[in-house]
């Protein structure tokens, strides 16, 4: 998965500013294809791979809730630096460790999102914060 980040002179986001919904789930295997999808790529649940999964972060604990199903993850997660784009952070959920980046993603038209990625070794779940 590839995301490009446009820096502007807006502030750089970090994993507790927002809750997150789910935009998309990516398998790393064979092809990439999405597997899951959140609100924003769908709007009926009825639909294969269709998944409501909202994501909160504080202090160090992250928690998510698939409202499709009932089912909770939990996990945590450490601030690892930041840079002009981006918040970077160490991510643990259910036992799986990987990696997490929040940023804003820039439209053609100048309009900005936040996003939060994770990178987890068999998949990568992309958010945009909930509006």
């Amino acid at each position: 998965m590839m995301l490009l980040c446009g820096c502007s002179q807006s502030a750089v986001p970090e994993i507790d500013d927002f809750s997150w919904i789910l935009v998309s789930v990516q398998s790393h295997k064979g092809s990439g294809q999405i597997i899951a999808y959140g609100p924003r790529m769908g709007e009926t649940s009825e639909s294969d791979g269709f998944c409501e999964l909202v994501c909160t972060a504080k202090d160090g604990v992250i928690s998510m809730q698939d409202k499709t199903n009932g089912k909770f993850y939990t996990g945590t997660y450490e601030f690892q630096g930041k840079d002009p784009c981006s918040s970077n952070y160490k991510i643990t959920i259910d036992g799986q460790e990987g990696i997490a980046v929040v940023a804003m993603t820039t439209y053609h038209d100048k309009t900005q999102d936040p996003t939060f990625i994770i990178n987890l070794e068999d998949h990568s779940i992309k958010f945009f914060a909930k509006k």
